[in-house]
């Protein structure tokens, strides 16, 4: 059985060894894990857990929104004085992809947005189509195409969506 909830403190280790699976295939996120309990936690509003059968299999984090947020900047060039946040930080472990863990953490978070009155962005990489296709699929907008800069001088364009409004 697939449940939802609140991330607590003593998830992250559990949350790590994830993310470890998810890097060692899909190179996600781009500075490795080295300093993965950081990442999680940095910057974080809200974050909940998938767990399936009591065993975590993902995780879905609310960011506190920044300029150096290639989605953020956009949406506030374009809706100035809007409250926004982030959805990100948003993996699932390989071996469960299927479940509808991404898409029930997706949910609460637009869930949640709404109970807040304050509006979801994100950016996909164009490289990610898979993460692009879920969220088409989910109902959200897409509002631009910046270029993200990463490591040493890369670029590649990022895909700029907004939640859709919670149902």
């Amino acid at each position: 059985m697939l449940t939802i909830r609140d991330r607590t403190q003593a998830d992250l280790d559990r949350c790590v060894e994830v993310l470890q699976h998810v890097y060692d295939k899909d190179g996600y996120p781009v500075q490795g894990t080295a300093t993965a309990h950081h990442f999680l936690q940095h910057g974080v509003q809200r974050a909940w857990v998938a767990e399936q059968d009591g065993v975590i299999i993902g995780h879905a984090a609310i960011g506190i929104a920044s300029d150096a947020d290639v989605a953020v900047a956009l949406w506030q060039k374009l809706h100035p004085g809007e409250p926004v946040a982030v959805l990100e930080r948003l993996f699932v472990d390989p071996r469960c992809r299927g479940s509808g863990a991404a898409t029930s953490l997706i949910k609460t978070a637009v869930q949640w947005s709404a109970q807040v009155h304050v509006q979801l962005v994100l950016f996909a990489l164009v490289k990610d189509q898979v993460a692009i296709h879920l969220y088409d699929r989910l109902g959200w907008n897409r509002f631009g195409t910046v270029p993200f800069h990463f490591g040493d001088g890369q670029k590649m364009d990022a895909i700029c969506l907004s939640s859709p409004a919670s149902t």
